[in-house]
């Protein structure tokens, strides 16, 4: 502990007992020096007023280079907060964006005569729809079981695949083959 600081816990106590703060503080010790020293008398006239002005001065300055190291150093991590929320909230902005675009769907090269089957079935549909008819009376297609099976309860809600071994959804239709299946069970 240094010379200086050896009496901090004295001066602290002193200046949390003063309800006045540090005017009062400073009261009762220039209070003190000129009842108990010859600080005002000892060194000729203004000599006093001299050595205050110049401990003063002395701890000013510190106060106020600490003051500014303060400051800069709360600049300096204020700034790194803001860049690092910054750069999170990027992050998370690049995960929404990741999230609500997933991968293209893949492509299959598929055979022109399965081409031509599979634009002759999407005219057929289009054609039911303009005539009003739900093309439940097709002959292509499966008829629907009249009978619940235990089979059909487990199957309950899974969705029915269509003839390409793929789905058929409102707005989006896909077909696979027994080798793309075999494919991605290999690959895992």
């Amino acid at each position: 502990m240094s010379d200086s600081e050896r009496f901090d816990g004295i001066l602290l106590s002193m200046a949390q007992e003063h309800e006045g703060g540090v005017p009062h503080l400073l009261d009762t010790i220039f209070g003190f020096l000129a009842r108990k020293t010859d600080f005002y008398v000892g060194g000729g006239e203004g000599a006093a007023e001299k050595m205050v002005l110049n401990a003063f001065k002395k701890y000013e300055n510190k106060a106020l280079e600490e003051k500014l190291k303060k400051k800069q150093l709360s600049e300096e991590q204020e700034k790194k907060r803001k860049e690092k929320l910054k750069l999170q909230k990027e992050k998370e902005e690049q995960e929404l964006k990741e999230n609500l675009n997933p991968p293209a769907a893949k492509i299959t090269e598929i055979t022109d005569e399965e081409a031509e089957k599979l634009q002759s079935e999407i005219e057929k549909k289009k054609m039911r729809k303009l005539e009003g008819r739900d093309g439940s009376d097709d002959e292509n297609d499966t008829p629907k079981p009249t009978e619940k099976s235990t089979e059909d309860e487990e199957n309950d809600g899974k969705l029915i695949p269509n003839s390409g071994n793929g789905c058929d959804l409102p707005n989006y239709r896909w077909t696979q083959t027994l080798q793309d299946i075999e494919n991605a069970a290999d690959s895992q």
